[in-house]
């Protein structure tokens, strides 16, 4: 994983067991574990944005609503 530093796997949302396992699998040369890895951490933050924005989105519907209602 060249150019992959901890700093950069903390900002993409990695804890340390999740950075310690891409380390140790990119010193035995695994890249396609890191990337299968990866790419489940992406899968997951992306669920975690649409958990966050659907209460996000209902209270744009309400807000569009009560607004109809007072016009």
């Amino acid at each position: 994983m060249e150019g992959i530093d901890t700093a950069s796997l903390a900002a993409a949302g990695c804890d340390k067991a999740l950075a310690m396992q891409l380390a140790q699998l990119a010193q035995k040369g695994d890249t396609m574990e890191c990337l299968r890895l990866l790419r489940k951490h992406r899968c997951d933050l992306v669920d975690a944005m649409h958990k966050a924005q659907m209460p996000i989105d209902v209270c744009d519907w309400i807000i569009r609503k009560v607004e109809k209602s007072h016009a």
